[in-house]
């Protein structure tokens, strides 16, 4: 099956499983509504984005959105038969994540390649990092086996992820805050559900990959 077909086949079944499990996600997917519009909402309440207030909620909102993302990928890996608690994901997912980040901005700012490069090869870092028990070595390394596996296959996954990171900036344009606000809350609903709909396609595609 070629990576494209492959990777929509992880998404529709993801689609599905969180539609037939609404009472397991609705949570979550309100949550990250919520979480999504802090940044507009607060200043139509006085808060300027300048003070320490409005920067501890952002960084609060950074934090409860790992959170929510530890939570949807520890129900997933208790459905493939795994366990684990929420208190030992959030910290390690975030702290990978940081990494994948870092590396991959930094990879930019060298050359476009070296990039991507991360961007795909290092994808699976944080899901190795909460959902391989018994990895042993780098999950740098874990990772990049892994996705040389289907190369294509994850570069489609992380490209998805990297667009839905992004494209809550297509509000920032909008200059008058009543209606930056109320544009950034009618994105943010699907947002939130492509969120969790890709977050469970990257875990679905790390225990695909592991069974190769």
């Amino acid at each position: 099956m070629k990576a494209l077909h492959l990777f929509w086949s992880f998404v529709k079944t993801s689609n599905s499983e969180i539609l037939e499990n609404k009472q397991t996600y609705l949570s979550a997917f309100i949550a990250l509504i919520i979480l999504g519009n802090v940044e507009t909402v607060f200043p139509l309440l006085g808060v300027t984005t300048e003070s320490n207030v409005f920067i501890f909620l952002t960084i609060f909102a950074t934090l409860a959105t790992f959170v929510i993302l530890s939570q949807i990928v520890l129900i997933q890996k208790k459905t493939h038969g795994g366990s684990g608690e929420l208190k030992y994901f959030v910290p390690t997912f975030l702290l990978y994540n940081l990494y994948y980040s870092f590396l991959f901005f930094a990879g930019l700012l060298v050359f476009i390649v070296p990039g991507f490069y991360v961007l795909i090869f290092f994808s699976m870092v944080p899901f190795v990092a909460v959902l391989d028990d018994e990895c042993e070595g780098s999950f740098f390394k874990a990772s990049k086996l892994l996705v040389k596996k289907n190369v294509k296959l994850v570069a489609w996954a992380s490209v998805i992820n990297l667009l839905v990171e992004f494209s809550a900036f297509l509000v920032s344009p909008i200059q008058n805050p009543g209606l930056k606000a109320v544009a950034n809350f009618l994105f943010s609903i699907p947002d939130a559900f492509v969120t969790l709909i890709m977050t469970v396609t990257t875990v679905k595609i790390y225990y695909y990959l592991m069974r190769l």
